[in-house]
């Protein structure tokens, strides 16, 4: 049993936790941690899952899974240069392979020469009909009376004109489908990706559980899950739990996200158990370490326009005219009276 081993075994006793416990909070198969605690790092499926079980179960028995990786490095490294040596002596037995190949390609080629004669005359064969078919037909049409000939020439310069506005019409119908086109077309980033209709921007750094930011609401993305085999899938909605399953091999699970969720992270017990797609499109964990969870943010919305147009906008009180004066109100006008000649009103 190796150092880092009891180290992680004395800690796992500590909690009171049995390996069938941990096997089912970490979703590591029992064989794998048995094999940690003894040391006997070749029987892991290779130097990185080492090191990716290792940090998870040292994080859930309540160690740091960073420092013991630090700690125990030449350890580790140890077991990861014996898997390379025993990776070489494999490869030594691809030139019996190579040249298995090559004599197999020979005998094939031996084969065509052999069959090359028999190809010729069959290629001659055909030659020679195809140009009996044409003589042929040159013969039968050189036989044909003028007449024909006449009016098939006079019918074939005849030709439908059409007006200008026509053509102009068509000409910009296809420049406005061209330029639709383009325009439907959205620009691609260096860490943009295209999903079906929309994009996702990777907004993670190296060493960084993979994120990426929704350039849409999350309305219009589809989550898809497809099982490599038996795995453990956790979808995390703001924080909360929404999905807490298993699925098997070829098992296809598909989520839609609660609508106003501003962040979903999605988990897998290991990262090779499942494959995760967006609008149908695969998508592959970035980082290096934290491969087994990826995490999804919405759109930033602005409201800073809208407040400003808020802002800017001013209500005027315009009066309403006042109302024409009424046939009550109006005199009429002014005029002499009769008898004493001053001023009076009809």
């Amino acid at each position: 049993m190796s150092e880092l081993g009891t180290k992680l075994r004395e800690a796992r006793v500590e909690k009171g936790y049995t390996l069938n416990t941990l096997q089912q909070m970490t979703k590591i198969q029992k064989k794998y941690l048995q094999a940690i605690e003894l040391g006997n790092y070749d029987e892991m499926p290779g130097s990185f899952y080492v090191r990716a079980f290792i940090k998870q179960y040292a994080d859930m028995v309540g160690l740091d899974g960073d420092e013991l990786l630090i700690e125990y490095e030449d350890e580790l490294s140890s077991s990861s240069d014996n898997s390379n040596d025993s990776e070489d002596v494999e490869g030594d037995k691809i030139p019996s392979r190579a040249e298995r190949y090559v004599t197999n390609e020979n005998n094939s080629f031996d084969a065509v020469v052999a069959y090359l004669p028999v190809i010729l005359l069959v290629a001659i064969v055909i030659g020679i009909m195809i140009a009996l078919v044409f003589a042929i037909n040159s013969i039968g049409q050189s036989d044909q009376p003028a007449e024909s000939v006449s009016s098939e020439t006079s019918t074939s310069i005849v030709s439908v004109v059409e007006p200008e506005s026509v053509e102009q019409d068509e000409l910009a119908t296809e420049s406005g489908a061209e330029s639709e086109s383009t325009t439907e077309e959205p620009t691609l980033g260096e860490n943009d990706i295209m999903v079906g209709d929309q994009v996702l921007t990777l907004t993670s750094q190296p060493g960084e559980a993979t994120t990426y930011e929704l350039n849409a609401p999350f309305s219009e993305y589809t989550f898809e899950f497809e099982g490599n085999n038996f795995v453990w899938v956790g979808v995390f909605e703001d924080g909360v739990i929404v999905q807490d399953t298993t699925i098997v091999e070829d098992e296809v699970l598909e989520h839609t996200v609660t609508p106003g969720t501003q962040e979903v992270r999605i988990s897998f017990g290991y990262p090779e158990g499942a494959n995760l797609s967006v609008n149908g499109t695969l998508i592959e964990p970035q980082g290096q370490y934290l491969t087994e969870t990826m995490i999804f943010t919405a759109a930033e919305e602005s409201e800073e326009a809208d407040t400003e147009t808020e802002e800017d906008t001013i209500e005027l009180d315009i009066p309403e005219e006042d109302a024409a004066t009424s046939e009550e109100d109006f005199q009429g006008p002014a005029v002499l009276a009769p008898e004493d000649g001053t001023e009076g009103v009809e």
